[in-house]
């Protein structure tokens, strides 16, 4: 079952209100005694927790998985301050020549690892447009109270809501055709039936297959792209190595090829990040009944 969505408008009204009072540090301690409140109360989703912990190799007890959605609520914080002072934040790229090919665009493919959203910011310094195709599990409330506020750098960014439907599949088909890149969401099925299996962490996993058969489909690269907080205000930008289609393989075989060599690459963020995941339910049961 999906993790209930907590938070509303006001309480980001007010976290937002107390930086903008005290600061950067006032409005961190607050954050950790919300993260403390919800640790308390989420028992469902801490069990769920465990047994991620257990597949990523690390003993997560009570006090790791408070850290852990500290971790995750400052980087929910994060993704409203950079609406406002994104010029604050640092950002180190890896592997970014993976990216920087101008003559050729690519779909990027993301997960909920790492700060997903501050993906504009990340790239508010190239010179290219990206379009991000979002399914945001926000409340409306919240997107909406997040979009009303300023956003500086953001006019390479385009948001395709995968809610609309057939007219989000255009705009991806018309921003490929554009020779730009599209961002789409890999760990999550929107669709029950359209799915690849790879291995994940050791275990069987469903991911998302319409990004990869995108890719076969137009012929175009695949680049895992993950936005991971290491530290207050400090970000790393971390690419994956093309991931190329491969036409001499049967259109099935090589999906499941390039959604393996996406899984890799996750998997090497998460060993080095682990409190960097942010499905915050029993991802496993979920997307693999």
């Amino acid at each position: 079952m999906w993790i209930k969505q907590r938070g509303n408008k006001f309480g980001y009204k007010i976290i937002l209100t107390i930086y903008q009072i005290i600061g950067y540090r006032g409005a961190k301690g607050a954050i950790w005694l919300v993260s403390l409140f919800y640790a308390l109360i989420t028992k469902d989703e801490r069990k769920a927790m465990y047994d991620y912990y257990t597949k990523i190799g690390v003993s997560g007890g009570f006090f790791y998985y408070v850290s852990h959605l500290n971790q995750f609520s400052l980087s929910l914080f994060d993704r409203f301050v950079t609406r406002i002072d994104p010029d604050i934040f640092e950002i180190e790229r890896v592997n970014i020549n993976s990216f920087m090919d101008k003559d050729n665009n690519r779909i990027l493919a993301l997960a909920h690892i790492g700060n997903w959203a501050n993906t504009f910011v990340a790239f508010r310094y190239e010179n290219r447009t990206i379009h991000i195709t979002a399914d945001d599990k926000l409340k409306a409330s919240i997107v909406e109270y997040e979009s009303s506020l300023k956003h500086k750098n953001s006019s390479s960014i385009n948001i395709i809501n995968l809610k609309e439907g057939l007219k989000a599949s255009i705009e991806i088909v018309h921003a490929l055709q554009a020779g730009e890149d599209v961002a789409i969401m890999v760990d999550r099925l929107v669709d029950p039936k359209r799915f690849v299996e790879i291995e994940f962490l050791d275990t069987p996993t469903k991911f998302n297959k319409n990004p990869f058969e995108i890719a076969y489909n137009r012929n175009v690269d695949m680049v895992g792209v993950t936005v991971i907080r290491t530290g207050d205000k400090q970000y790393k930008l971390i690419f994956s190595d093309p991931i190329k289609v491969d036409k001499s393989r049967q259109k099935e075989e090589a999906i499941a090829i390039m959604a393996q060599k996406y899984s890799d690459y996750l998997e090497d963020i998460l060993k080095q990040y682990p409190k960097q995941w942010f499905n915050f339910y029993n991802f496993w049961e979920h997307e693999c009944k």
